[in-house]
This record gives C-alpha cells, structure tokens and sequence, in this order.
C-alpha cells in the first residue's frame, strides 16, 4: 500500500494514463487505481476477448473506481485502421489511413463514425488517431501504412475528416504524432530519431496538418519522441518546453489536452530518468503521460511528478493548470464512465 507523503498526492495521478494485464478486474488493475488514483487506461490487444469481455471489464473498472476515488477513468484506445487497431475480429476491421486516403473523404467519414459508434458503445472515449504524419513520397517508410499520405494539404484535408467524423458520435480524437513524424528514418520505439527540416517551407508542411487539426477543433494531440534540432537542440519533442508551449500552445493555438506518446519507448526511457520526464514533461505542459508496457514504472513516475510538484512552485502551478485543461476536457465530452 503507497503512504501519502505529499500534499499533492491526491491528483497527481489524474496525469497518468497506464496500460494493464489482463482481461478482467485483477489485483494490478485494482492496485493503479486506489494506489495510484490514476488518469486513466490504455486498452491493448492483450485486455480484449471479446465485445461482451471488454465491456464487462471497462463496466466493472469504471465501477470500482468510482467507488474508489469518486470519479471515473479516462479509456483510451489507438484504433487507427489496417497495422494498428487493437480490437480484433468480431470487432470491426478498419481499412489502413493509406488505403482510406485512396479511397478518399467519404470512405475515411464513414469508417471512422463506424468505428466511433463501435468505440461508444463499448465505453471508450479517446481514439489515439488520426496519424497526421507527412511521410515521404516514394520511399519505404515504417509510418506509411500509418498516414494519410505524402502530400501536406491532403493529410491536413483528410485529418480534419477524420476528427469531425469521430468527435461528432462522441469519441475525441487526437492528432498525432507532434510536430511531424513522417521524414524520421528511425521507429522511436527502439531509437532517438533526429529530423531536421531543410527550410522554414518543409518544417512549415509538417506542421500544417496539426494546424489544421487545431482549427477543427481536436480535442487531444500526442507528441513525438523524435528531436527537432530546429525547434530545441536539447529535448525531444515529448519534454520540450519550446515545442510544445511556444510553439503548439502559444504560436498554433492548441488549448486542448496534450498526451505523451509511451514513456516506456526506447527513445525516452533509455535516455532520461523519470525525474527529467516529470519535471520536462510538466513544463512542456503535457497533460496525460502515458506508460503503456511497464508497469512497474507507474509508481517511479508518480514519485517523481509528486517529488516535482511538492518540491517546486512553478511545477506546482503548471500541476494546476493541467488539471484545468482536462476538467474542461471533462466538460467538454461528459464525465467519463
């Protein structure tokens, strides 16, 4: 059992956003929420059985943590279509964005609000997509079964598709991967990617989707892992202050809720302690960090964000104003559950 030792401790796990094991209410679900009070949950592959399963599962976590804490969790999914969709057959089977994007708008409206309904109904609020990636034409890439193709303009067209035809059936959606994962050779799940933009021009086509996104209104936007030497020589986009303060919130305007990508990626957990991701992350005004593969580090990364916070003023300020953003998130889409 975690003693509270901090006075923030009551909230600070409001920002976590973990993945689990299992596929019903076990005792390391059951630890996350009342040890912990976290965020909320990822769902993967692993949790599913079947539509009947995976609602009874998110039901009776929703249950116990409303018992629990007095709220509900945030659940999340990436059902993207084609290589990365978590719920497997009888659940529907999306196309991938690059065979939507072939198809064109009317395809990519009408699957995403099928997937939506699908997503309601089962209880899940946040779909990690749509991919808003720019990838090369012509080239091999590990993003391009991901993203909606190689021409900026139409990304940004066919994301804004995308996100109204989610958020209009009530899941939020979340652009991703800021500020543009498309020209890294390199999959930070294993690596540090390094992208360095050859003009103002081509840094300007990666950005434009997320504007645009921004401007549909896009509830939730996920950072990249990769380094933007351009931006910060520092600190990858995740932990950047400058990227995504000065840029994303401050220059593009986004007043939405910001996740991290996985914490537990090779391109941040070999790097940085999670004393550098908390205080980096807080200031680089993230809101949800996600840990989707290790549980075990939940608890070093709620030590650490309390650490920041209890010991820190301006951490302490940037912990509240986060937690402004995801009450009005919470207004803004319903208390969860």
């Amino acid at each position: 059992m975690i003693v509270q030792k901090h006075r923030w401790e009551k909230d600070i796990g409001m920002h976590l956003l973990v993945g689990f094991s299992g596929t019903t209410l076990e005792e390391e679900l059951k630890s996350l929420i009342k040890d912990f009070r976290i965020g909320g949950v990822v769902i993967f592959r692993r949790n599913i059985e079947s539509p009947e399963q995976l609602q009874t599962l998110l039901a009776e976590t929703q249950q116990f943590a409303a018992e629990t804490m007095g709220r509900h969790l945030w659940v999340a999914i990436d059902q993207e279509g084609g290589p990365v969709q978590r719920l497997i057959p009888p659940f529907i089977q999306l196309p991938s964005a690059r065979d939507l994007a072939t198809q064109g708008p009317e395809a990519i409206s009408e699957w995403s609000a099928r997937a939506a309904r699908e997503l309601r109904k089962l209880g899940i609020h946040i779909n990690l997509a749509p991919v808003l990636d720019v990838v090369p034409e012509g080239k091999t890439h590990f993003m391009t079964e991901r993203s909606l193709g190689s021409d900026p303009k139409q990304v940004a067209q066919l994301g804004q598709i995308w996100i109204k035809a989610l958020q209009e059936q009530g899941i939020s959606a979340t652009g991703k991967h800021y500020p543009g994962l498309g020209r890294s050779a390199l999959d930070p799940h294993h690596h540090a990617p390094v992208i360095r933009w050859e003009n103002d021009e081509a840094m300007a086509e990666d950005l434009l989707p997320f504007r645009q996104a921004i401007q549909a209104g896009v509830h939730c936007i996920m950072t990249s892992h990769a380094f933007y030497p351009d931006m910060d020589s520092n600190w990858p986009a995740t932990l950047s202050p400058t990227i995504n303060l000065e840029w994303l919130r401050n220059r593009l305007g986004f007043q939405g809720v910001l996740f991290s990508d996985d914490m537990d990626m090779a391109a941040v957990s070999a790097r940085y302690t999670f004393e550098e991701m908390a205080r980096q992350g807080l200031g680089a005004t993230l809101d949800f960090f996600l840990l989707c593969q290790q549980t075990r580090n939940v608890e070093l990364l709620h030590c650490a964000l309390a650490d920041a916070i209890d010991g820190d003023q301006n951490m302490a300020d940037l912990h509240r104003r986060s937690l402004m953003r995801i009450d009005r998130f919470r207004a803004l889409r319903g208390n969860p559950g």
